[in-house]
């Protein structure tokens, strides 16, 4: 029997990712049987899977699709057909269960408010067996399969990160005896999310063992969900080696003002785009701005960077797996974001010593930053603002050094030395 499962979403990039990963090589390092589950393999992956740490597979068996399905070898055009038509049917039937399910739970659950108690692990009746016929329709064949892979080998403790991968695991693992902790990485109250899976996660996370956060303003948001067995903060752990007293803290080997992100609206690069066009052009001189990451807006943001006259200083580097050597050189970190969790680029950057200017859009990376203490904090979704920060930050030079050595200092407290004990209580691993 496994140790422990990581599950996520994929092995795409992302902060989970980064998490969930590093977890697993902590704890296969020090002598534990660590697997890794993605629940969508087909899509790209940026991770690289740590040493001695497998990856499950989660491809449906074969002889539960339907036959027309498994002749995936045969290109020809009827047969390709018979493929799209079973797929569209499957998803009207999954459709229609889920409506169906949906409308006689929550109409039971309304005549009779009393059965909303009943909806827990290990107990029968219709409701729960309502509930498992919707998340069937819901989860569809990941959900089939992670439930198959739980029954079938049964890990002594699986680790599900983000929203939707928590419930799926909560629901699969719901009557098996699996030591559950899922881990939510953005408030709650600020998340866009269906209201359907809003109430799904409401009620499975009834089965988790412990519900985590990595900050207290998410904290804080799942008290206001519900009554949980254990509600823990568990804290993001710096990648291994990035506070060793060797690893000299970045005082601006470069005139460079670095974002590490997702090139998703949710991170505002944008206004740091039009933050720096507002800089004095004979004061920004020299400078650029280096966005690490890929997504959806990256020929949006080149296109906004060519129209503010600012493309030849705006360099997009892509995804990288080693943004840290980016961190090394920088001279400062933007996250100029409209809502967070809690970043581990913000974290990794302070651990280099850069001094970050960041919006004041959640409550995760104000836990860390303090405005003129270790970094600047400016009001959300205010570009002007932004840059009248950089220019604090870009004219001040002993400014930089005395922020970027504080939020060095302030960052010791995430070294693996320091979180592991919470961590291996809140996963229940033994002492080795």
């Amino acid at each position: 029997m496994d140790d422990l499962w990581v599950v996520l979403p994929h092995l795409g990039a992302g902060g989970a990712q980064k998490v969930g990963l590093l977890a697993a090589e902590h704890f296969a390092a020090q002598g534990f049987q660590v697997r890794v589950l993605s629940l969508r393999p087909e899509h790209p992956v940026k991770h690289r899977l740590p040493d001695n740490v497998s990856m499950l597979d989660m491809d449906p068996d074969p002889k539960s699709l339907h036959p027309w399905l498994r002749d995936v070898e045969n290109r020809s055009w009827h047969a390709r057909g018979r493929r799209f038509t079973v797929a569209q049917l499957i998803k009207v039937r999954r459709f229609i269960v889920r409506l169906v399910t949906v409308v006689l739970l929550r109409g039971i659950q309304l005549a009779l408010p009393w059965v909303d108690d009943r909806l827990q692990p290990g107990r029968g009746g219709l409701a729960n067996a309502l509930l498992c016929c919707c998340m069937e329709s819901v989860g569809g064949l990941r959900y089939e399969r992670l439930r198959d892979l739980l029954v079938e080998q049964q890990p002594g403790r699986v680790l599900a990160l983000l929203s939707k991968t928590n419930i799926l695991c909560c629901a699969a693992a719901w009557d098996l005896p699996i030591h559950l902790v899922v881990s939510e990485r953005n408030d709650p109250r600020r998340q866009s999310m269906d209201r359907f899976w809003r109430w799904l996660r409401c009620v499975y996370y009834r089965r988790a063992d412990v519900v985590t956060a990595n900050t207290e303003g998410v904290l804080e948001a799942l008290q206001e969900m519900g009554d949980w067995q254990r509600l823990e903060l568990l804290p993001n752990p710096l990648p291994a080696g990035v506070l060793h007293e060797d690893a000299e803290p970045s005082h601006g080997a470069e005139q460079e003002i670095l974002a590490v992100a997702r090139l998703v609206p949710q991170k505002g690069l944008d206004l740091l785009l039009r933050a720096f066009a507002e800089l004095d052009p004979s004061l920004r001189e020299g400078w650029r701005v280096t966005l690490v990451g890929d997504g959806p807006e990256r020929e949006r943001l080149q296109w906004l960077a060519a129209d503010l006259a600012i493309g030849d200083s705006v360099v997009f580097e892509g995804f990288r797996s080693d943004p840290f050597r980016f961190m090394q050189r920088a001279s400062i970190f933007a996250l100029p974001s409209r809502f967070e969790g809690m970043p581990n680029a913000l974290l990794e950057a302070m651990a280099a010593g850069l001094p970050a200017v960041v919006s004041d859009a959640s409550p995760g990376p104000l836990e860390m930053v303090r405005d003129g203490v270790n970094g600047l904090v400016v009001p959300t979704e205010n570009h002007l603002a932004f840059a009248r920060a950089l220019q604090q930050l870009i004219d001040d030079g002993g400014m930089r050094d005395r922020l970027g050595d504080a939020a060095r200092e302030k960052l010791r407290s995430l070294d693996w030395s320091v979180v592991e004990p919470h961590w291996r209580s809140v996963l229940a691993l033994p002492a080795l």
